[in-house]
């Protein structure tokens, strides 16, 4: 079980070196056509928030060769960042958010929303880059032990085979907005995508559960 930071950053080092090994194959390189996200920040050992999403939408294009020097939503100009960051004020996250979060996708290859559901397929390189992703993502939560995670939307709730419980839903009855579960051991939230229709009552309940189970 890593002990300091020191552990974690080889870690993740590892994760960049075998996910561009992957690159290297000509047909999984071929689909990775929107850049290739593995860490929105630099590792921390027991961080206070880990934000999972599905994936990265790829407005910036880049393959990462390793972690950002801090982390991407505090000061990103995004849909996702600036509610991230508007939520976490709300609910007094925000010292979190800044100083004591981390964040993955579970699928590591950007692409837009419109092609997201390509990277939840059963076979083929969208499913060999899925799977590599999320195993990962595991071994990385569970080495950095965050005290809370935060989900966000169902893509990444099912690609991460998340089952919850207490599940709450929007007045159509369709879409969930909140649940709870552990993750790797980690007590775990889920959140509607913050960029996908969410309501902000609903996300503002998500934040001030994870807020709690801080304290």
């Amino acid at each position: 079980m890593p002990s300091d930071t020191k552990d974690i950053e080889d870690l993740l080092r590892e994760a960049y070196s075998a996910t561009h090994d992957m690159l290297r194959n000509a047909e999984l390189g071929a689909v990775v056509q929107h850049g290739l996200l593995i860490s929105y920040g630099p590792p921390i050992l027991r961080p206070d928030l880990l934000f999972l999403t599905f994936q990265g939408g790829g407005e910036s294009p880049v393959v990462q060769d390793t972690w950002p020097e801090e982390l991407l939503y505090a000061n990103d100009p995004y849909r996702f960042g600036k509610t991230l960051r508007s939520l976490c004020r709300d609910t007094g996250l925000s010292i979190s958010l800044n100083s004591s979060a981390m964040a993955f996708p579970a699928v590591f290859p950007q692409a837009p929303a419109s092609e997201a559901n390509r990277w939840m397929r059963k076979t083929g390189p969208y499913s060999e880059w899925r799977r590599h992703s999320v195993k990962w993502v595991n071994r990385l939560v569970e080495a950095i032990r965050p005290r809370v995670v935060i989900v966000f939307g169902s893509k990444a709730s099912e690609a991460l085979d998340i089952s919850w419980e207490n599940i709450e839903r929007n007045h159509h009855g369709h879409d969930q907005t909140f649940g709870v579960s552990t993750f790797r051991g980690v007590p775990a939230v889920f959140c509607h995508h913050l960029s996908q229709g969410y309501v902000k009552s609903e996300a503002l309940k998500c934040f001030r559960h994870a807020k709690m189970l801080l304290l």
